[in-house]
């Protein structure tokens, strides 16, 4: 696998999508918050957070970083069993400026990447078989590894 990242240690990339719902928002803060708590407690050497677009034109020249990174972590899904769909996918969309039809690659609302001695070694969310994980399961994979930060766990009911 390449070296994207700096060499040493633990270190997470957390991608947002620049708009969210309030909803949203405030999940991409509380999971700041935890990367802040695992960097304060050795679990993380470092961290950080970068804003993407909702979606990109599939045929499209623009936003090359971000098209490189879908291509790490699709190249990441293909080596370890995983895939990233529903969470990354492609949908029929019409362009706002030309009103063509056009195939776009959807991103997730939040995204997490956690590269290990410079290596990819996990992205979140992603699926493997019938299971998933989730930016605050892969969290609470990396807190278990310490007992001073708890596990915390959300569960989401639809009403």
């Amino acid at each position: 696998m390449p070296t994207t990242e700096q060499p040493g240690g633990v270190r997470a990339r957390l991608f947002v999508r620049e708009t969210l719902p309030t909803p949203a928002t405030q999940s991409s803060q509380r999971t700041i918050a935890r990367l802040e708590r695992l960097t304060s407690t050795g679990l993380l050497d470092d961290y950080s957070v970068t804003s993407w677009d909702k979606r990109l034109p599939v045929d499209g020249e623009n936003a090359p970083e971000q098209r490189r990174r879908y291509n790490e972590f699709s190249d990441w899904a293909r080596s370890n069993g995983a895939r990233l769909t529903p969470f990354f996918d492609t949908r029929e969309c019409y362009s706002m400026e030309t009103g063509e039809k056009r195939t776009e690659l959807v991103f997730p609302a939040i995204c997490l990447a956690l590269y290990e001695n410079g290596d990819l070694r996990t992205v979140a969310p992603h699926a493997a078989g019938s299971e998933t994980e989730s930016v605050a399961d892969c969290l609470d994979r990396l807190a278990e590894q310490s007992s001073d930060e708890p596990v915390r766990r959300t569960i989401v009911t639809a009403d």
